[in-house]
């Protein structure tokens, strides 16, 4: 059984930051992750989606080239090199946290709680005085017939192919970000929004914009 003074569950921008920083003080410190540095922002969230939208912008630059005077043609979608090129970014940032986690000592694999002061991970215990939970959060599928055959906002940043047609279901910061990029993809893209403007927590004048913004294409 290996002892620490803190140990960290997950290794998120929550997580990997107090365990960063509890190890700059002096402290002895673990970080346990399942899956890959840097939590959901930086692998499904804000940094993936960024980059793509990146190349959005691009691929909507040179489209309408032809009204700045230069003629460029109609761009080609190539989703693989884009996905990829999104892909090298966050291996590059996770290598970044991985640097800021030098003085802290990394644990691959998914915790149990055996006490309040001691976790399990692949069979072996680790103890601490204190514990922190930061194990982020995950995509929820409505609960209607069908859902099986849907992606969540996870699956989509892995996409190889570009459907004819999209049809997103919420019209949140998420969801219309998702239309965004895939519309200047060339995609047909559908939102399905329950209230009675999209981005409900926005000012309404913000998202009427944006609407309008989007209908046009």
């Amino acid at each position: 059984m290996e002892n620490f003074d803190l140990i960290v569950i997950g290794a998120g921008p929550g997580g990997y930051e107090a365990a960063a920083g509890a190890a700059a003080l002096g402290r002895r410190v673990a970080v346990i992750e399942r899956d890959e540095l840097g939590g959901t922002c930086l692998n499904r969230g804000c940094i993936p989606t960024k980059a793509l939208c990146r190349s959005a912008e691009v691929a909507m630059t040179v489209g309408n080239s032809s009204e700045f005077g230069i003629s460029a043609g109609e761009p080609v979608i190539d989703l693989p090199r884009i996905m990829a090129r999104k892909d090298e970014i966050l291996a590059g940032l996770r290598e970044s946290v991985g640097m800021v986690l030098n003085d802290v000592t990394v644990i691959r694999g998914e915790a149990k709680f055996i006490c309040a002061s001691t976790v399990e991970v692949n069979g072996e215990c680790y103890t601490a005085y204190e514990i922190i939970v930061a194990t982020g959060s995950r995509p929820v599928m409505l609960d209607i017939p069908g859902k099986e055959l849907a992606l969540s906002s996870d699956e989509i940043l892995s996409i190889q192919t570009l459907p004819s047609s999209l049809i997103i279901i919420g019209g949140g910061v998420i969801g219309m970000e998702f239309a965004s990029i895939f519309s200047a993809f060339g995609v047909k893209v559908t939102v399905l929004e329950y209230c009675k403007e999209i981005l409900p927590p926005f000012d309404v004048e913000i998202a009427k914009r944006l609407r309008t913004s989007l209908k046009r294409r």
